[in-house]
């Protein structure tokens, strides 16, 4: 299971639960991103509507997202809230979870072709892709493209190398949709096929997809993995049509459809 750095999480964290335990006013959480470590859900935190039997509403077994209310380290006490945790807020973290649980099958490969454990690979790189870009899975992503960050953050070359490796074959970039909308108006006599000129050699040069909607508007599509090379893409093509549309006697203009 993905593990954080650290040994408590903070008051105020987000955290992936499995129930361990559940009594009359209170139910027992093992908190999965932090081994070793429990935390305690008050009845009063279950629900945001009166409970009258706690069951009802967790089991053992359940994997639950709960707000860090209180943490004593000291005393090795926790205390998790389920009703604070907002719908959207669950969603986002379980999203997070399943990116981690990504990111550690590959810190698994990674440990496999370095011949050490999955726990010194943890230690060695998993943990400092975590602090260094908050998620281990982000660092994957980075490490994918750019490895030369890593070892400019700190990481070993040779290990930035292998995480490399193991990103490039395990995640595949999947092409985005990335659209604009186009208004051109020609006056002059043959401005029709002056547009479709102008729009051809957009096509051609840029290679994207645009479809006619309503006189003076079309719709721009650029398929593209890299968003913010296509953001450039689409700043290249609108200082293409406005300068083009200008030598055809045209008037061009572009906006992005987010």
């Amino acid at each position: 299971m993905p593990r954080k750095p650290y040994e408590f999480p903070e008051k105020g964290e987000l955290v992936i639960c499995k129930i361990k335990e559940v009594n009359p006013n209170s139910a027992v959480a093992e908190l999965l991103e932090y081994p070793g470590k429990n935390g305690m859900i008050h009845i009063s935190e279950v629900a945001r509507k009166w409970v009258r039997d706690i069951r009802n509403f967790v089991k053992v077994g359940q994997r639950v997202v709960a707000l860090v209310l209180y943490v004593d380290e000291k005393k090795d006490f926790i205390a998790l809230s389920l009703k604070r945790v907002g719908k959207r807020e669950k969603e986002k973290k379980l999203q997070e979870y399943r990116r981690e649980e990504k990111a550690e099958k590959m810190l698994e490969l990674v440990a496999n072709e370095l011949g050490i454990s999955l726990d010194k690979a943890y230690e060695e790189i998993g943990f400092f892709l975590y602090e260094e870009f908050g998620e281990m899975y982000q660092g994957f992503l980075i490490a994918r493209e750019k490895p030369s960050l890593l070892v400019k953050r700190g990481l070993n070359k040779k290990l930035a190398e292998v995480v490399k490796r193991i990103a490039e074959k395990a995640i595949e970039i999947r092409e985005r949709e990335f659209k604009a909308d186009i208004e051109i108006t020609c006056d002059e006599g043959d401005g029709i096929e002056r547009i479709k000129k102008l729009l051809n050699e957009i096509m051609k040069r840029f290679k994207v997809e645009i479809k006619y909607i309503s006189a003076p508007k079309y719709s721009l599509t650029l398929k593209h993995k890299d968003p913010k090379k296509a953001e450039k893409i689409l700043e290249e093509i609108e200082k293409f049509g406005e300068r083009q549309a200008k030598k055809l006697s045209c008037n061009f203009s572009m906006k992005r459809v987010e």
